[in-house]
C-alpha cells in the first residue's frame, strides 16, 4: 500500500504505526543478531539458537509496540511520506535511549548508538525495496535470519568428530561411581568451609568432615576454558593449549573422561556452562551431555533484549540453569538400572557466576535486604567492568557491597545444588561407594584490587579455590592437607582412587600422597620417630606441585582497554599480554610478557611489590620456575601458539638452566 493511499482514522493510524514499528524491529533485531552471531563464531561459543530466536521475536514485538505508541508522528508535516520518516527517526531515538539504559559500557558510544542507527539504515533500504518486491523482501529477511541462526550449528556439525566408544564394562563392573562436581566461580575465601564468616557452604563443610579437604588448592587458570582443560588433562594451560588465544582443547592429550570411558565406565556430563561443549573441545570422552546451557539462562546479560526485560522486571529467571541440571541428573538416576555399569559423572553449576541477581529469592536476599533495582544496577556495572567499562571510585563503592551480597548468595545456592546431587547417590545407598570430588574451576574478584569478575586478573581471589574429596574406602574422614597444591592434580587423584592407570602426559601426580605416610614411624624410638614424621611431612609437602597459573591474552578484552587501563589496579590485572605465576611459599612470583617480574609475600597480600627490595629472592624463584619448566617441558611465556604449542624455551632460559646445573649442556 502506498503512502498516498494510507487509511485514516485513529485505529488505522495505530495499526500503521505498529506495522512500521514491526519493520524497524526486524531491522534492528537483524543487526543485533548479526553482531551476536559474529561474536559467537569469533569466540568459539556454541549455538544458542532457541535463546537467540526468542530474543529476535521479542525485539520485533517491542518494535511493534513502540511503533504503535509513536503512531501520532505519522501525521507530522501533514504528508504521509514525511510523517513516516519522522516516525522512523523517533523509533531510532527510542531505541538509542533503550540501548543507553541497558548499555554494558555507557562510555563507549558506538556500543549503544550504532545498532539503532544501522537498523534505521537497514529499515530505510527495506522500506524502499518493499514498495516493489514485498514478498521477495520478506522471504529474504527470513532467510537471512534463519541463516544467521544456523551458522553456529553448521560450525558445530563441521567440527564434530565421531568417537569410538570402548567397551570395557566387564573390567569396570566392580568399580565405584565417580561424581566430579565443579562449583563454577566459587573462591575459597567466600566459602565457610575455609573460615568465611557467612555460612555459605554447609554442604561442602559436611563433605570435608567426611573426607579430605585441601586447605590451599590453586587453579592453573583464571576462567572456565583453560581451568577445565587443566582439570580434564592434568596439564597446565601452556601445554594443553586451550586458552584465550586458541579457544579450544584439541585432541592431542587424553582426557580424564576418555580414560574412564575406555575402562568401561559410562561417562556423562551435566552442565549449564556453555564452555563445557563440543565447541570448546571439553566434552571429548563423554558418552552424553545434557547441554542445559542451551536454555541461555546464563547468557542473558549478553543480549540487549534480555537486559532490557530485566531492567523492566519482566521475564526474569531465578537461576542460571542449576535447577535444570539437577532435574536432568535426577531423571537419569531414576531410570538407571540397579546393575548398571559404573558411571563417571561430571557436573558444573554456574550459579555464583554473573548475572549475579539471577537467583531464587531465598538466596538472592540471604544476606541483605537491598531493593532489586539496586541489585540489577550493580550487576550491570560489574558486568561492564569485566568487559571494558572503566569504573569511577564512586561506582566501585556503589557496587562493592551489593555484588558481594549477591555473590555470596550464589555460593550458597551452588552449595545447596551440590547437596541435592549428592542426595541422589545417598538416597540410593550408593554414596559410600562413590568417589566424590567437589571443587571450583576458578574464583572471583569482588571489589578487591578495584576489580570485579575473573579472566584478566591473576590475583589470589581468582586462583584460590575450595577442593574436597570423599571416598570412605580410601580416605579417612576429617583429613586435611594444609600445604599448597595445584588442582591440575585432580586427574591423577581420580584415577588413583578408581584404580585406573594414569597417562604419562599428566603433569601433577595424585594428591593422595599429600597426606603424610607415618605408618612406619610408630615403632621407632622417640628421636627417630620425630625425624621419621618430619621426613614424611617434607615428602608429602612436595606433592601437588608446581603451583603455576597461566593466563594468555584475551583479544576481546585487551582490545577494549586503552593503554594503561584495566579492570582494577595494580600489575596483576592487565588484560594485555600473558602471565605466568609461581608460588613457593610464602612467596608468589609473577612474570608477564610485557613487564615484571613482580614478587609478593602472600601473608602480606598483593598490594606491595617486593621485587625491587629482594632481587635475590626473585632470582631464586625464577631458577625454581625454570627447573619446573624444563622438567615439564613448559613453553616459554613468549612461545608462539599454534594448534599444538611447541615445548620451547628461550636461549636465555636454557643457558640459565645450564649454569644452574639443571640441564646437561
Amino acid at each position: 500500500m502506498s503512502d498516498a493511499a494510507e487509511p485514516t482514522g485513529p485505529l488505522a493510524l495505530v495499526l500503521r504505526g505498529a506495522l512500521l514499528g514491526l519493520g524497524f524491529g526486524v531491522a534492528v533485531a537483524t543487526v543485533h543478531l548479526t553482531v551476536g552471531i559474529v561474536l559467537i563464531l569469533s569466540l568459539g561459543m556454541p549455538a544458542h539458537t532457541s535463546f537467540a530466536l526468542q530474543s529476535v521475536v521479542m525485539e520485533i514485538v517491542l518494535g511493534g509496540v513502540v511503533g504503535a505508541v509513536l503512531a501520532p508522528a505519522l501525521l507530522a508535516a501533514g504528508r504521509p511520506e514525511r510523517g513516516a520518516w519522522v516516525h522512523a527517526g523517533l523509533l531510532a531515538v527510542a531505541w538509542i535511549a533503550f540501548e543507553r539504559w541497558v548499555a554494558v559500557d555507557p562510555s563507549k558510544l558506538q556500543m549503544w548508538v550504532a545498532p539503532p542507527l544501522v537498523g534505521l539504515a537497514v529499515f530505510a533500504v527495506g522500506r524502499a525495496l518493499s514498495q516493489r518486491w514485498p514478498r521477495t523482501l520478506a522471504a529474504a529477511t527470513v532467510a537471512l535470519q534463519v541463516g544467521l541462526l544456523l551458522l553456529p550449528i553448521a560450525r558445530e556439525l563441521s567440527e564434530e568428530a565421531d568417537e569410538e566408544v570402548a567397551s570395557g564394562a566387564d573390567a569396570a563392573s566392580q568399580k565405584p561411581d565417580v561424581l566430579f562436581i565443579v562449583m563454577d566461580t566459587v573462591r575459597a575465601q567466600s566459602s565457610s568451609t575455609y573460615g568465611y564468616e557467612r555460612e555459605t557452604t554447609p554442604v561442602l563443610t559436611e563433605l570435608a568432615e567426611q573426607g579430605l579437604k585441601f586447605a590451599d588448592a590453586n587453579t592453573p587458570a583464571t576462567w572456565s576454558l583453560p581451568a577445565h582443560a587443566s582439570l580434564f588433562t592434568g596439564t597446565f594451560p601452556s601445554v594443553h593449549n586451550a586458552h584465550g588465544e586458541t579457544r579450544r582443547l584439541d585432541e592431542t592429550l587424553p582426557t580424564v573422561a576418555e580414560v574412564f570411558r575406555d575402562a568401561g565406565y559410562q561417562t556423562r556430563c551435566f552442565s549449564a556452562n556453555p564452555h563445557i561443549s563440543k565447541s570448546f573441545g571439553l566434552i571429548r570422552g563423554f558418552d552424553s551431555c545434557d547441554e542445559a546451557w542451551r536454555l541461555g539462562s546464563g547468557a542473558r546479560q549478553f543480549s540487549f533484549m534480555y537486559r532490557f526485560l530485566d531492567r523492566l522486571g519482566l521475564g526474569s529467571v531465578d537461576d542460571k540453569g542449576g535447577s535444570t541440571v539437577v532435574g536432568n541428573i535426577r531423571h537419569w538416576m531414576e531410570d538407571r538400572p540397579d546393575d548398571d555399569a559404573p558411571a563417571f559423572v561430571f557436573v558444573n553449576f554456574l550459579e555464583a557466576h554473573f548475572p549475579f541477581h539471577q537467583l531464587p529469592d531465598d538466596y538472592l536476599w540471604a544476606y541483605h535486604d537491598r531493593p532489586i533495582s539496586e541489585l540489577r544496577d550493580a550487576g550491570q556495572i560489574a558486568f561492564g567492568a569485566q568487559f571494558g567499562r572503566q569504573l569511577t571510585d564512586a561506582e566501585v563503592e556503589q557496587i562493592r557491597g551489593p555484588i558481594l551480597d549477591m555473590y555470596d548468595g550464589g555460593v550458597l545456592y551452588t552449595d545447596a545444588l551440590v547437596g541435592q546431587v549428592i542426595d541422589e547417590w545417598r538416597s540410593r545407598g550408593l554414596l559410600d561407594d562413590t568417589i566424590v570430588l567437589v571443587l571450583a574451576d576458578h574464583g572471583e574478584v569482588v571489589g578487591e584490587h578495584r576489580c570485579f569478575g575473573h579472566v584478566s586478573a591473576v590475583v589470589e581471589e581468582d586462583l584460590r579455590v575450595p577442593m574436597v574429596f570423599r571416598y570412605p574406602p580410601r580416605i579417612e574422614a576429617g583429613s586435611v592437607v594444609d600445604h599448597a597444591v595445584s588442582t591440575a592434580g585432580v586427574f591423577a587423584t581420580l584415577t588413583d582412587l578408581a584404580g585406573l592407570p594414569t597417562p604419562e602426559s599428566v603433569q601433577v601426580s595424585s594428591l593422595l600422597a599429600a597426606l603424610p605416610d607415618t605408618s612406619g614411624c610408630e615403632d621407632l624410638a622417640p628421636e627417630e620417630a620425630g625425624s621419621c614424621v618430619a621426613e614424611a611431612q617434607a615428602t608429602a609437602e612436595q606433592v601437588g606441585k608446581p603451583i603455576i597459573a597461566e593466563r594468555f591474552e584475551e583479544e576481546l578484552l585487551s582490545a577494549r582497554f586503552a593503554e594503561g587501563q584495566a579492570n582494577g589496579e595494580g600489575p596483576l590485572v592487565n588484560p594485555r599480554g600473558r602471565y605466568r605465576t609461581f608460588r613457593s611459599p610464602p612467596y608468589k612470583l609473577v612474570q608477564h610478557s610485557e613487564g615484571g617480574p613482580w614478587l609478593f609475600h602472600l601473608e602480606l597480600g598483593e598490594q606491595r611489590d617486593l621485587a625491587p627490595d629482594q632481587p635475590d629472592t626473585v632470582g631464586q624463584l625464577e631458577a625454581e620456575l625454570l627447573q619446573w619448566a624444563a622438567r615439564l617441558e613448559l613453553p616459554s611465556l613468549g612461545a608462539a601458539v599454534s594448534a599444538v604449542a611447541p615445548a620451547e624455551m628461550t636461549d636465555e632460559e636454557r643457558q640459565a638452566l645450564c649454569d644452574l646445573g639443571y640441564l646437561d649442556c
